[in-house]
């Protein structure tokens, strides 16, 4: 492809622009490897519960900036409520127990063995790592608190004024370093001069969550993560150790002045979301009534990706069987009963089983879900406020609340109704009532029921029992009966989500249908999605002077015969291009474009060598592309004209 016609089209339109159009995102860009947490760099032996002894725990990794940056925040994902972990240190949310301290060794890498010697790094007394280490947040005014935050959510260490880092490769340490007020005496079991508190750094454990190895934003990469215990040891827990691991963090970051930079706006179609769900309002509140899908059922019948959601063919209990009659669990599982409440919960807010969660279950098949990874399910895990969640894999808050953000976060889950019960606890007898049983012929299916269980907190005196199922079968088809639900007080929650940080289908709306349930099943069902992505378009690297200009558009579907990237002068805030036939998709550039191409689709990827250097005359100036996919809609129509398109792209080209 000749590229100066090119050139010179992109500097006549800059004769003709208006003023630059392209700004960069109101929020910090934010590049995290954080996600559920599913072990703690820790000792479950007392009194030292965890390793955060002075100077506390490192997270160290290499970071390559390709531009001057201003980070603003760094967050760590860390342990602040023992109840979810089995660990018995002190709720800390909301308090700044400790402080981050941000090390950085500039144009080295950590894999260098000599910037590790095994040096006493300690605070009391004060005693530095060696050179070349420096302290990157020294100044007083870059001392920054650590502001714990929910299980499983960034506890955030905010710099202002921010840290500033030159562009190149940075080796960097991360110390949590502990509030204590006095050191701990010798004698004790833990190390002399460790501090009073701990601060337990969490990390996940790549065999039970997979995930990438190394992380690029194409302005920052970070790569040879690690954990280290203490701070500066000679060796670290990384991706490459066994198990593998990779510490959870995350850089919030600015652009320094003058770079070049894109970015995005606007959304592409054809958006699949594996979740579903419909959220009913509490009958108490407006807008709030009983749930419509009561009495009956709702069957998941799985088609690859996805489910087909329709009337189920049941009635409760399914199959006329009593819920706790059958003896598979009690007879080859008995430390997990089939009278599930008899034992004590595996996680537990109040002690007993209000808001609690059972040990994992054993499946007696291999149960394959969408979004599973090709990975099927061998555990479960049952809620005692009408949810399960597959794997053993304990959620980070066995409560509803209207708190989707944690239900899309956690494992992947099940909620045929998910809202505040309490059923009567068994083990302690600490209240409550109703019953949890889960049965099994041992080889085609697993239903967990909820029988007579009563909401919180007076729900036998308001008449809201509630009794429903789910039943999981080996097919990987999924069905929820109910028999009654009544809810006074807390939403009801309906649906599944593939979890481990799944995008939410249904945002904005109250109550948030994503879709009706009810009215989708009516009319012959619905599909889920697929997990499909919308077709997303960057460049290739930063838009600097002297480097390529590329572009790239990723998450074509198969049915994408020729991608076409459009370069314009200009943007539009958004044209709705239904009446074109493309229901969902709109138009993010000015027309007519200044440029085009054409790509076939390689593997779900197309891209477009547009310049192979981007002259020094482009400086200060602004662009705009989107691409547009044809499809040939085999089996699947998208939309009427079967065309898709992706997001909106800006970017800004200048010499740094």
């Amino acid at each position: 492809m000749r590229t100066l016609p090119l050139a010179a089209l992109l500097l006549a339109s800059f004769a003709n622009s208006i003023a630059a159009q392209c700004q960069p995102g109101a929020a910090a860009q934010r590049l995290a490897t954080v996600y559920s947490g599913t072990m703690f760099e820790g000792s479950a032996t007392p009194p030292s519960y965890g390793v955060s002894i002075d100077p506390g725990v490192g997270i160290r990794f290499d970071l390559a900036s390709d531009a001057p940056i201003e980070i603003e925040a760094i967050g760590l994902n860390l342990l602040v409520d023992g109840g979810n972990y089995g660990m018995p240190v002190p709720n800390l949310i909301g308090a700044p127990n400790g402080t981050l301290e941000v090390w950085v060794a500039q144009g080295r890498s950590v894999t260098e063995a000599e910037l590790f010697a095994n040096v006493q790094y300690r605070h009391l007394p004060p005693t530095p790592p060696p050179q070349p280490w420096r302290l990157l947040s020294d100044a007083a005014s870059h001392v920054a608190n650590l502001a714990f935050a929910e299980p499983d959510s960034p506890s955030l260490a905010t710099f202002s004024p921010p840290l500033s880092l030159p562009a190149g490769n940075h080796a960097i340490v991360l110390v949590a370093v502990p509030r204590g007020l006095a050191s701990i005496p010798a004698g004790t079991g833990t190390a002399p001069n460790a501090l009073t508190d701990r601060i337990h750094p969490l990390f996940t454990n790549l065999q039970q969550v997979p995930g990438p190895t190394s992380y690029t934003d194409r302005t920052l990469t970070i790569t040879n993560p690690g954990i280290q215990n203490p701070a500066f040891a000679a060796t670290a827990r990384s991706p490459a150790s066994t198990p593998p691991v990779m510490p959870n963090f995350e850089l919030r970051y600015r652009l320094g002045a003058n770079s070049a930079f894109q970015t995005g706006y606007g959304l592409g179609c054809y958006d699949r979301k594996q979740t579903f769900y419909e959220s009913f309002l509490a009958a108490g509140t407006t807008g709030g009534a009983t749930i419509d899908l009561a009495p009956g059922s709702v069957a998941l019948r799985k088609l690859g990706a996805r489910y087909l959601v329709e009337v189920g063919a049941s009635t409760y209990p399914r199959g006329g069987a009593q819920p706790g009659s059958t003896s598979w669990y009690r007879l080859n599982h008995p430390a997990t009963p089939t009278h599930v409440n008899t034992r004590a919960p595996a996680t537990t807010i109040w002690g007993d089983w209000d808001d609690a969660t059972s040990a994992a279950y054993p499946l007696p098949f291999a149960f394959s879900f969408p979004g599973d990874g090709g990975s099927p399910a061998t555990h479960l895990v049952i809620g005692s406020n009408g949810a399960i969640w597959l794997r053993n894999a304990q959620p980070s808050s066995p409560r509803f609340g209207g708190d989707y953000q944690n239900w899309l976060a956690g494992p992947p889950s099940f909620a045929p109704a998910f809202f505040d019960l309490y059923p009567a606890d068994r083990y302690g007898f600490l209240g409550g009532s109703g019953e949890i049983y889960i049965d099994s012929d041992g080889a085609n299916y697993v239903t967990v029921s909820w029988v007579g269980v009563t909401e919180y907190p007076s729900g036998a005196a308001t008449g809201t029992i509630n009794s429903f199922q789910a039943t999981l079968q080996s097919s990987g088809d999924v069905e929820f009966t109910y028999g009654r639900i009544r809810h006074g007080v807390s939403d009801v929650l309906v649906g599944f989500t593939p979890g481990n940080g799944a995008s939410d289908p249904g945002t904005g709306a109250t109550p948030r249908r994503a879709p009706d349930i009810r009215n989708g099943i009516a009319t012959g069902g619905f599909y889920s999605g697929d997990g499909a992505r919308p077709a997303l378009l960057q460049l290739a690297n930063r838009p600097k002077v002297g480097s390529p200009l590329a572009f790239e558009t990723s998450n074509l579907d198969s049915t994408a015969a020729i991608n076409v990237t459009l370069v314009s002068a200009g943007r539009t805030p958004g044209i709705d291009l239904r009446t074109l036939g493309m229901a969902g998709c709109s138009v993010h550039i000015a027309l007519p474009e200044i440029a085009s191409f054409a790509q076939l689709n390689s593997g779900g990827h197309a891209s477009w060598p547009a310049l192979a250097s981007i002259p020094a005359a482009f400086a200060g100036y602004d662009l705009f592309a989107q691409s547009v996919q044809l499809c040939t809609g085999q089996g699947v129509s998208f939309n009427a004209a079967n065309i898709l398109t992706s997001n909106g792209l800006c970017f800004r080209f200048e010499r740094n």
